[in-house]
């Protein structure tokens, strides 16, 4: 078992020093095994989503004495295995864990350590299946849902106490990994056939390449909520839009790194143009290019105004991410309340740009991966363009298909507007 010492370091990278969690991760792949990272990526991420309930979990178990600095990171690890790690040996937990704070800080910390694990051990399936009840305050109702307090509170104002429920029981549980093949005749041994055409659920741990298929470019990574906005987009837009057969739609994707935006609808028959005013980002959107769809142009974020009016342009435009704390669970303690001001500004000003890049008659979708309605709805309200929209899409992980938190928009540009 990978020292747990490295568990620590990473979860004061991000919680002290604030930093991704995927970043924290990359600095230590030297010092670890592939399998060690693998163990770290599944206790550091469940910690994080966990987190808000484990303090509080910790501190009613603690009673008079609350754990602090290294030893509560140590713990809270711990706590999370104990509590939501399937098949684990509770007394391995908790030895390997009183040991490692024996090493570290002493025998009294060591068996403060033993007699608190042993504690939430003995209640684990009791803190497991907690139920939120009507008489929580907002502080506990709050470390139930293992949110901060004041996304909590947005939330159930925004969508009501029983959605905001929902949505925080779906955060706690591990997302599973969607491809999107290329083909609909490609078949992966490794995946089960999802419910838009060419997903796949994997049924495989580990990481994608080297599988089947990823060196010949037959799929890319993609959640299932992205895998239908764009399926749907496509179907939509491709119906509307009056071109000769032997013409394809021309697309642009405004926000497009990683890229799988833009290489699906590349494969759904579009000619499509891809940036992102990210530079470093950049990189990450030519490396998926490369790979899977070569056929997309891929242009700096300055080309965009010589390129002509469009079809079809997609503004997934930079977030608070909300919407994929299960998946990035180190966003619900890294984003800040006053963030999502800051925010509004940039997604003005993305939007209204790429309104101008589509011309009369063609179409535009804006997408954010938050739930907050200050990113999604109120944004298309703020830019004047509300009457232009044609379907809305609110996605979640506890609304079917049960993947990452979406809002999107798709707007039509009637002839004549500008």
């Amino acid at each position: 078992m990978v020292s747990r010492w490295h568990a620590v370091r990473i979860l004061t990278r991000v919680l002290s020093d604030q930093v991704a969690l995927d970043e924290a991760l990359a600095a230590i792949t030297a010092e670890v095994s592939p399998e060690q990272r693998g163990w770290l990526q599944e206790v550091c991420s469940g910690t994080l989503r966990w987190k808000g309930r484990l303090d509080w979990i910790l501190d009613s178990a603690a009673l008079k004495k609350k754990p602090s600095g290294w030893l509560r990171k140590v713990l809270l690890l711990a706590a999370y295995q104990l509590i939501a790690q399937d098949r684990t040996s509770a007394a391995a937990v908790v030895n390997e864990t009183v040991s490692e704070v024996r090493k570290r800080e002493g025998r009294a910390p060591s068996k403060f350590a033993n007699a608190l694990l042993r504690k939430i051990s003995e209640h684990a399936t009791e803190w497991r299946n907690l139920k939120l009840t009507p008489q929580m305050k907002s502080k506990d109702a709050a470390a139930w849902a293992s949110l901060p307090e004041w996304l909590w509170s947005m939330l159930v104002m925004q969508h009501g106490r029983e959605w905001a429920e929902s949505f925080a029981q779906a955060g706690l549980e591990r997302p599973k990994l969607w491809v999107s093949a290329k083909s609909s005749e490609w078949t992966p041994s490794w995946g089960l056939k999802g419910p838009v055409p060419g997903s796949w659920e994997s049924v495989q741990k580990g990481a994608v390449q080297g599988r089947e298929g990823f060196n010949d470019g037959q799929f890319i990574v993609q959640d299932i909520s992205s895998q239908l906005l764009i399926h749907e987009v496509s179907e939509i837009v491709s119906s509307r839009l009056s071109l000769p057969a032997s013409e394809k739609p021309q697309a642009l994707d405004l926000c497009a790194a990683p890229g799988g935006k833009a290489v699906g609808l590349s494969w759904k028959g579009f000619q499509v143009y891809a940036t992102d005013v990210n530079e470093r980002r950049m990189v990450l959107l030519q490396d998926t290019v490369k790979r899977v769809a070569p056929e997309i142009a891929v242009v700096s974020f300055g080309e965009v105004e010589k390129l002509g009016a469009m079809d079809l342009v997609w503004v997934d435009a930079p977030c608070s991410g909300i919407g994929i704390i299960r998946r990035h669970p180190d966003v619900r303690w890294l984003r800040r309340e006053n963030d999502l001001v800051s925010l509004q500004k940039l997604q003005q000003e993305v939007l209204l740009q790429g309104w101008q890049a589509v011309k009369p008659g063609g179409f535009l979708v804006y997408s954010v991966c938050s739930v907050l309605k200050q990113e999604g709805p109120e944004a298309i309200q703020r830019a004047g363009l509300a009457e232009a929209i044609q379907k809305q899409w609110l996605l979640a992980p506890q609304i079917e298909p049960f993947g990452d938190g979406f809002w999107a928009a798709l707007l039509f540009k009637t002839p004549g507007a500008k």
